[in-house]
């Protein structure tokens, strides 16, 4: 009895030594892949940071900032991966069939998820082409707004009335981006006339000094107006053609400020809008 005990304990105490060792295992493996994940990011937000100290592109600055936050994503993933499958070999399951398994899988998805897989590598030729930016002013598949997050799933956009739409990168046919390298704020002036011309062209130039003198948008604008001229002759007034060169996404501010100032200029010369006129004739 008493050498019987003694082997039961002894097993006891082997299983358990076992046991124990696997788990320590288990914990380090754990560990490094959270300590690696975090020094990762970490480096990857340095990496950022010194391009934004150094730099002094702010369209390189963005870039840099939107596929930092996609490498962050697929480091995560990936070594989490790579963790799970070294937990699985310390548990003694032979994780072959799991591989194996797991490729049938991938191509029974890639079959019946076709639109999934299109959406990824949509997403990722968008990153790679640098077409969309986080902050940038776009329209898209019918949606204007500004990129709120850009996934290599989706891009989530937020409108002007505040809603939120997400776009599966596979769905994007057109990018009409409105924030690169610089914009143009664009004026269709419609005159009456019997208005003088010339001395209304002449007022649109001034109302574009006083914009460029203007300590709040002195720098967003990045030259002159550029009159093209009559555009339309219309039934009860004409069009003039018009635009400002301003920095990226600043133009619909600029618009406005403009056209502030140039009603302020034609109310002082006494220039009214054109009203829509009706000619009637009365038969004798």
């Amino acid at each position: 009895m008493d050498l019987h005990f003694l082997d039961t304990v002894e097993t006891i105490a082997h299983r358990l030594g076992t046991s124990m060792s696997t788990l320590f295992k288990i914990s380090a493996i754990i560990i490094i892949a959270l300590l690696l994940t975090n020094l990762i990011r970490r480096a990857i937000n340095l990496f950022g940071y010194e391009i934004a100290k150094n730099s002094r592109d702010q369209d390189a600055v963005t870039r840099v900032n939107t596929l930092g936050r996609v490498f962050r994503y697929i480091a995560s993933v990936t070594i989490y991966l790579i963790a799970f499958m070294l937990i699985l070999s310390e548990l003694k399951i032979n994780i072959a069939p799991i591989l194996g398994a797991a490729g049938i899988v991938g191509v029974a998805i890639g079959f019946g998820a076709q639109s999934l897989v299109k959406d990824y590598v949509g997403g990722l030729f968008i990153l790679i082409e640098d077409q969309i930016r986080q902050g940038d002013s776009i329209k898209i598949e019918g949606y204007e707004g500004t990129v709120e997050e850009i996934t290599l799933r989706y891009v989530r956009l937020r409108d002007y009335d505040g809603f939120v739409h997400f776009i599966p990168n596979g769905q994007i046919r057109i990018v009409t981006n409105m924030g690169r390298d610089f914009s143009y704020a664009t004026f269709d002036i419609a005159l009456g006339y019997e208005v003088n011309l010339d001395k209304a062209i002449e007022l649109m130039q001034e109302a574009s000094k006083k914009l460029r003198k203007s300590l709040t948008f002195k720098n967003k604008v990045l030259s002159d107006i550029e009159i093209s001229g009559v555009d339309r002759l219309n039934e009860s007034n004409l069009v003039i053609k018009a635009r400002i060169k301003t920095q990226a996404m600043e133009h619909s501010n600029i618009k406005r400020e403009y056209l502030r100032l140039m009603r302020q200029g034609f109310q002082k010369a006494k220039i009214k809008p054109p009203y829509s006129q009706v000619v009637v004739h009365r038969s004798r």
